[in-house]
């Protein structure tokens, strides 16, 4: 039950929204718009004064809700259109022969994400956040009325969650989807369920403690037609859970720390389990800040080797981030490391460190493209998916420089260089440079809520990079380049 590699293939993966989906989407929007026409009529536009013992009835309900009324909605909305074009999936020209559309990357998209609050009463909220998309120009048909079609709309319910705050603000709850994120993000950076409750006894420091699930594949039922809570259980479930602090240190620190445990039963007579501790302490003095964050996971994987025999995980990985203001120029400087395998696959010891791709890199084909998550970063295909989290045997280092000059108000490019090697080239067939990738990113802040930007970016592969990612020919190292466009308009 595993799944290995990503590839751009993921680019079409549609996820089919049901009857009910539609209903509460089309909700969420009307909501929203009549939510959006009260927060913009203007406040002096009431017939009635503000002294609403003049009005008759003397209703204050019936006044236009402010700012800090109760029941209100706030309401807030992203438009995202995209274009991406890359020269190829991987470094190997090779034409397949099952591959008739060529190996070229091409997609023009459109992501609508409304986001909705309810504040119920003073400390007491619900939040809704959906994604319409990414739903492809080529692919995805608005005039699709049935709902199981191969082209009907993607819709993806991101964060249902309720939150709190008690007792004058010492204690306090988050309950639902959510993304949650460990310290460091590097093991935890996931959309999933989870409730949380926390302490606080000064306003400078914070305890809490978490619990929750990682959606995995493994089917628990014998009947797919069954859909209720009979026909589910947690024998085969993904568990996360536990501790952590957050402590500011004065005005110019922060510290925070985990130690959060994973019980991972999906994949059958396979359960695997570790703790993870992690840190991370935030700076911030003058026009220079950063972070300095590492995490370890310890624990047991079993019948996961040769002859059914249990494997000792101990893994790890750290990220040091450094960013510098000399207005008009600023800069920033990432590092990233995840720990590898030893080249003996199925003995007793897996040191692969199990990884969320959430980084804080500024390249766009080794790690995450933040100007939109494509799912098909290198961080990821060059790896292996494990119930959740993607493991690299021969380890993963990227490091990144990235100058952003601000030439005007509108106008802000941004040049990155950034280069990846793998920590044990035994497992990348004896070769330890994955690659060098250079990207422009031309920035237009056309307003406060209108942002384009032009991008593009080149990467030359090193051996490494041939060996973990190409299909054919493992050995070759032809160049990927690649174009982006998008436009956001933000509410």
């Amino acid at each position: 039950m595993r799944t290995y590699g990503m590839s751009a293939s993921r680019l079409s993966r549609i996820a089919v929204p049901g009857a009910a989906a539609r209903v509460l989407i089309a909700t969420a929007l009307a909501t929203s718009i009549a939510a959006s026409a009260a927060a913009q009529t203007p406040a002096d536009s009431s017939p009635w004064p503000a002294d609403t013992a003049s009005k008759p009835g003397g209703r204050a309900a019936e006044q236009p809700p402010g700012p800090g009324a109760f029941p209100r909605i706030e309401a807030h909305a992203d438009l995202h259109n995209l274009a991406i074009f890359r020269n190829d999936a991987d470094f190997d020209r090779t034409g397949p022969y099952y591959d008739r559309n060529g190996q070229s990357v091409g997609a023009l998209a459109t992501v609508f994400r409304p986001k909705l609050t309810w504040h119920i009463e003073r400390g007491l909220r619900l939040y809704y956040e959906a994604e319409l998309g990414l739903n492809f120009w080529s692919k995805n048909n608005p005039d699709q009325q049935a709902a199981p079609a191969a082209d009907a709309f993607v819709l993806k319910h991101r964060e249902v969650y309720s939150e709190g705050e008690f007792l004058d603000r010492k204690v306090g709850f988050k309950a639902g989807y959510q993304f949650y994120r460990d310290p460091t993000g590097l093991f935890l950076g996931h959309w999933m369920g989870a409730a949380s409750a926390w302490w606080s006894w000064h306003p400078d420091a914070r305890l809490s403690f978490m619990v929750g699930q990682i959606p995995d594949m493994t089917y628990e039922g014998l009947n797919a037609q069954d859909t209720t809570v009979l026909n589910n259980n947690f024998n085969h479930d993904i568990f996360v859970g536990g501790p952590r602090i957050d402590l500011k240190l004065g005005d110019s620190a922060s510290f925070a720390a985990s130690v959060h445990g994973l019980y991972d039963a999906h994949v059958i007579d396979m359960t695997r389990w570790f703790l993870a501790p992690n840190v991370q302490l935030t700076f911030k003095s003058g026009p220079a800040g950063g972070f300095v964050g590492a995490v370890a996971q310890i624990g047991k994987w079993e019948n996961a080797g040769l002859g059914g025999r249990d494997q000792n995980t101990f893994a790890w990985a750290a990220q040091a981030h450094g960013d510098l203001s000399l207005s008009p120029l600023d800069l920033s400087l990432n590092l990233l490391a995840l720990s590898p395998d030893d080249q003996a696959e199925g003995n007793s010891r897996n040191g692969a460190f199990a990884y969320s791709s959430k980084s804080r890199s500024a390249t766009i084909i080794l790690t995450e493209d933040e100007l939109r998550n494509w799912y098909d970063q290198l961080d990821r295909r060059m790896g292996r998916y494990e119930g959740g989290f993607w493991t690299h045997r021969a380890g993963l280092f990227v490091g990144d420089l990235k100058a952003q000059w601000a030439v005007t108000r509108v106008f802000r490019p941004a040049l990155v260089v950034g280069a990846a090697s793998v920590l044990n080239k035994k497992n990348a067939l004896d070769k330890a440079f994955v690659g060098v990738e250079t990207n422009l990113n031309l920035e237009f802040r056309l307003s406060d809520h209108l942002t384009a930007h032009l991008v593009g970016a080149v990467l030359a592969p090193g051996g490494a990079g041939g060996a973990l990612l190409n299909r054919i020919s493992l050995g070759a190292t032809d160049p990927i380049w690649m174009a982006e466009g998008s436009l956001l308009a933000r509410y």
